[in-house]
């Protein structure tokens, strides 16, 4: 039963796509046009028109449904050096001149809904970057095959979107009058890929809490040994109850109004300590191991080349969608013959499967399945990643091709994520400003919007649902730079509060009278 349910947590965060948290708002769109006269939605009429190397598999009008319009379906693959790349392109009926990618998340290996999209007018592209996977969680497909690594790294983003472009350009007659890309989580990191390694692919990108690849599944790792070494350390849900409330109690004005929000982390000094179990007290406190746990999960830790491995963001660490299925588990892990704690494959976290499939799968130039990851040493084990590190991670802060382009990229982040740590993406954020010349001259291309209260992608107490996309439209197409987007937290389905988010460094300031669940009673301010 637990791990049916696990399963069902990954689906519902990953089937997100690339839409993540983001709360499309429908809108009405101009039609900008219908297929090109005499091109039909067929098998036949697409591969004569597929650019080299691609393959159109079917083709297929869908009849509206939902909120979803009439639309031709192609499904295609592009060849790869070793490799093919799936892809899908869904050209509605009523086109509004305008082309959408949709990222996925975890590993991959299955496609992104493109719904949403359509209902926008977008002719919309999604891929499964080179494989078939059972989960989001699962590496086996990249065991020895690097190929597929490299099109789940970048490749088969890229080439997927050049084969989609000009499938819809030659289906409508017309050139799509702007490109973007959508992704949140693994989406997130092909945003990043995209903007570095290919450019031109897009008019502007979203990227939302994203992946820094290889590291970041270090940092999992070392959490994981620090956990498994004793007993004591091992965190259950109610014992992140009493550490939310706790840290909620010390931090919750800091952002000069109390709403049970962590406004900023940032602003937050708490000490664990003093949560420590009195001689005799079970109830209602941490273990000695449990404050250390904390401790580790929250602070940095350095490579020995000097990189930061970002702990997470102090706050709402509790709930469905905290650390229990991200970090430390619904349940506890047990003892394994070499005496070592281990989670079983149903109790297990996401982070841990994922740092697993990783591990066993794609770090090493050899990789070995039977691999006990628990044992990885930096010093020694770091530098057999360093290829599968330049493969999967996006951490080239000159985005000099994209700015000169004209291209524009939106960031946001949940600070309260326990899948990925928003500090990276701050750190990250900061890079790209100093590399560009300073904050004045990365306005022009680049915007950080941090998230209060939201774990990955969607979910937990703060205002999660926020249109980026709508935003981005405006500023690459009108001009308008996102200075604030409105979000809102829904409770079975009912809006129950707005709050502004702001691009960073601004955050939200209570103007001292009205309701603190209605975002026109906040402003914008510095820090």
């Amino acid at each position: 039963m637990r791990a049916r349910q696990i399963r069902r947590d990954i689906r519902g965060i990953f089937s997100l796509g690339a839409i993540g948290a983001v709360g499309i708002l429908g809108c009405t769109l101009p039609v900008v046009g219908d297929a090109a006269p005499g091109m039909q939605c067929t098998v036949a009429a697409l591969q004569a028109k597929a650019p080299k190397d691609t393959t159109i598999a079917g083709a297929d009008v869908v009849a509206a449904a939902d909120k979803a319009p009439e639309h031709c379906l192609v499904k295609g693959t592009v060849a790869t050096p070793g490799n093919t790349v799936d892809f899908q392109l869904a050209l509605p009926k009523e086109w509004n001149g305008k082309f959408l990618f949709q990222g996925v998340g975890g590993f991959a290996g299955q496609m992104a809904r493109l719904d949403t999209s359509l209902t926008r007018g977008y002719a919309a592209a999604t891929t499964d970057t080179g494989h078939q996977g059972s989960s989001a969680t699962d590496g086996s497909w990249a065991l020895d095959n690097r190929p597929k690594e490299i099109d789940y790294g970048h490749r088969g983003t890229h080439v997927t979107t050049v084969a989609a472009k000009n499938l819809t350009a030659a289906y409508y007659g017309n050139v799509p009058r702007y490109a973007y890309f959508n992704g949140c989580s693994n989406g997130g990191r092909q945003a990043l890929m995209e903007a570095q390694r290919y450019p031109q692919d897009f008019n502007g990108i979203i990227a939302g809490d994203p992946s820094f690849g290889a590291l970041g599944y270090v940092r999992r790792a070392i959490t994981y040994e620090f956990m498994f070494a004793s007993p004591d350390r091992v965190l259950a849900p109610a014992k992140l109850e009493v550490l939310s409330k706790a840290v909620l109690a010390a931090c919750d004005k800091n952002d000069g109004v109390a709403d049970g929000l962590i406004g900023d982390p940032r602003l937050c000094k708490f000490d664990p300590a003093p949560l420590q179990c009195k001689p005799g007290a079970e109830e209602d406190c941490l273990t000695a191991g449990q404050v250390q746990m904390v401790k580790q999960i929250y602070g940095d830790a350095r490579t020995p080349q000097g990189d930061t491995l970002y702990g997470f963001p102090i706050g709402h660490e509790a709930g469905a969608t905290g650390w229990s299925l991200w970090i430390t588990g619904k349940a506890a892990p047990v003892p394994q013959a070499d005496g070592i704690l281990n989670f079983a494959a149903a109790d297990a976290p996401i982070g841990y499967r994922f740092v697993d499939g990783f591990m066993r799968y794609m770090a090493f130039e050899k990789d070995d399945p039977a691999y006990d990851w628990r044992h990885f040493e930096m010093t020694h084990d770091l530098p057999k990643i360093k290829t599968i590190t330049t493969i999967l991670s996006p951490t080239n802060a000159d985005l000099q091709p994209l700015q000169q382009g004209g291209s524009k990229l939106l960031l946001y982040h949940g600070w309260s994520d326990p899948a990925i740590s928003a500090y990276g993406t701050i750190d990250y954020y900061n890079k790209v400003v100093k590399a560009a010349g300073g904050k004045q001259k990365a306005d022009d291309f680049v915007r950080l919007f941090l998230v209060p209260g939201m774990h990955h992608c969607t979910g937990g107490p703060g205002p999660n649902a926020f249109d980026t996309l709508t935003a981005m439209e405006q500023w690459v197409e009108k001009g308008n730079a996102p200075q604030v987007m409105i979000a809102s937290h829904l409770t079975d389905g009912k809006v129950d509060r707005t709050r502004p988010l702001c691009a960073e460094p601004q955050v939200a300031r209570y103007v001292g009278s009205g309701s603190i669940d209605q975002a026109e009673n906040f402003r914008c301010a510095g820090p």
